[in-house]
């Protein structure tokens, strides 16, 4: 334990031990003095209740900072009502934020000294004037010496801090029946503690027997037993986490055949886009499948591809398209529109964001990814999709990837116009009625239906401004436009110049008018004066 240097002398720190109401007793342990003082029965009391009487009666040394019966009253903890597992663990948490491991007697502390307490929580020391204060409690008398340590008396019950969070971090906390060892993933603390078991309870005019909950009003026909084992607790591993929510056991196990499971259980944050198994059985996956060192490679790199390092809640994405490395080193793209995520080349949804894990965040989605395949180091032979065409303009997608690039072209009456592009999302080209209209032409121009992959040609042979979209992304407002020739238009700028012209002198007309005018005007004003 660190020890800071005497910076104020001991009788600036010690006080009289009459407060105690009996004299201390240095032959006897720490609880028993303080079951004598008469002015701890509350202590005592809250000690048994949680099962420290025991760890304070043992060797030590121990210092313990003893909250009197007035600030246990003050503080109004109430021992019935910590009848459940988890208050009492915030019970003992409390109780053990006053007591050191060692022994801490007034001549060792100073002004702005830090001691960390039993339960891992600091504590700050302040001295004024004699007073000597820990986190805003007084110490009302000091070194009491017992068998196994020291006790000082202070006058408030001492609070521990709140657990910190990272600012990226997830709530920390999930809904968990002990009993079923699953999680209700999702649920808000006021819906986890909104379970309970009716027994023909008339409600609405409906009679009800089950687990009805008050926040939801859903009524689930369990047993009592797993009705009233909900309770609102730390976060677990991602692994534990991923294997309580009942919908990701293809995942568990495929995560334990790649030998991954260890690795998503560590102190290293994660954020996982975890397939539900629906997904898995969509996707084929057969783990038997995988047997050989090869294949156990594969089936990794296809699970990690699903993971990214650190903590991304949704909140964390922006608007719009993204592109971020997964563990697997491969680039994974995210869209994001007004909160709705969609990842991977195949738009998997996020059907639910934000489960928190102990190391990180699980977003369940709806479809497996898998990465993209590796490059070779040959080159393939492609077949020219256009061969005996002439291009005159080649359209393909921006780097959005909901963007065509150019979204707008001129060709001359009889050139052709391609566009291509392979992977990504799917995209096709249809005409629509107008710019940026979302009215498609009936038997318009189409490449067909919208793919991921497009080679599409189409030759103009009359002067027209073609107006084309993007039927999945015409809500993301993916237009383009071909104009031909000379676009069709009635009358041309250039017949609008003509037009001008043939009104010669209409301005000079305008300034004689103006000029007669005001040589009149002033005429008169001469005249009436």
């Amino acid at each position: 334990m660190n020890r800071i240097s005497v910076l104020l002398i001991v009788a600036c720190l010690s006080l009289s031990t009459a407060s105690l109401g009996v004299a201390a007793d240095d032959t006897i342990d720490i609880p028993a003095n303080a079951q004598a003082t008469g002015d701890h029965d509350s202590l005592v009391a809250a000690l048994a209740h949680v099962g420290l009487v025991e760890t304070l009666q043992g060797e030590g040394p121990f210092t313990v900072f003893a909250p009197t019966d007035a600030a246990f009253a003050a503080a109004e903890i109430d021992l019935s009502t910590f009848d459940t597992d988890a208050e009492n663990e915030t019970l003992k948490d409390i109780l053990l934020y006053h007591v050191v491991a060692g022994a801490v007697d007034a001549a060792n502390v100073s002004d702005g000294m830090t001691e960390t307490m039993v339960n891992g929580d600091n504590a700050t020391f302040t001295v004024d004037n004699g007073t000597v204060m820990i986190n805003g409690a007084t110490v009302i008398s000091s070194d009491v010496f017992a068998s196994n340590g020291i006790i000082h008396v202070i006058d408030k019950v001492l609070t521990p801090p709140a657990d910190v969070q990272t600012p990226t971090g997830p709530p920390g906390v999930i809904c968990y029946n002990i009993i079923t060892h699953t999680i209700v993933a999702g649920a808000s603390q006021a819906e986890c503690e909104g379970y309970m078991y009716l027994e023909n309870y008339e409600m609405n005019g409906q009679n009800i027997t089950g687990c009805y909950n008050m926040v939801t009003h859903v009524v689930s026909n369990v047993t009592q037993q797993i009705c009233e084992g909900y309770m609102w607790t730390p976060a677990v591993n991602l692994a534990t986490t991923a294997s309580a929510t009942t919908i990701h056991t293809s995942l568990v196990a495929a995560l334990a055949a790649a030998d991954l499971t260890a690795t998503l259980s560590g102190d290293d944050n994660y954020t996982v886009f975890a397939p539900t198994d629906d997904a898995f059985d969509a996707a084929g996956i057969d783990l038997d499948s995988y047997d050989t060192p090869e294949e156990i490679a594969v089936l990794s790199d296809i699970l990690l591809y699903h993971v990214l390092a650190g903590t991304v809640l949704s909140t964390d994405i922006a608007d719009g398209m993204s592109t971020v490395t997964a563990v697997n080193g491969d680039d994974l793209m995210i869209h994001s529109v007004e909160g709705a995520v969609m990842v991977g080349t195949a738009m998997a949804n996020v059907t639910l964001a934000n489960v928190p894990a102990s190391n990180g965040v699980i977003h369940v989605i709806d479809q497996v990814l898998f990465p993209p395949a590796d490059e070779t180091t040959e080159e393939p032979v492609v077949a020219d999709p256009f061969e005996g065409v002439t291009c005159a303009r080649t359209i393909g997608v921006g780097s959005s990837g909901l963007a065509y690039y150019p979204a707008s072209t001129k060709i001359n009456v009889g050139e052709t116009v391609c566009w291509s592009w392979e992977g990504g999302m799917e995209h096709n080209v249809r005409q629509v009625d107008g710019a940026k209209s979302t009215t498609y032409v009936t038997n318009g121009i189409s490449s067909g239906a919208p793919a991921a992959t497009v080679n599409f040609h189409h030759t103009f042979t009359e002067d027209t401004t073609f107006y084309y979209a993007c039927e999945p992304h015409i809500g993301s407002s993916m237009f383009g436009e071909v104009i031909v020739g000379d676009g069709g238009e009635v009358a041309t700028t250039d017949d609008k110049a003509d037009k001008t012209e043939a009104t010669p002198g209409f301005m000079g007309v305008t300034a004689l008018i103006a000029f007669v005018a005001a040589i009149a005007f002033v005429a008169r004003k001469n005249h009436e004066d």
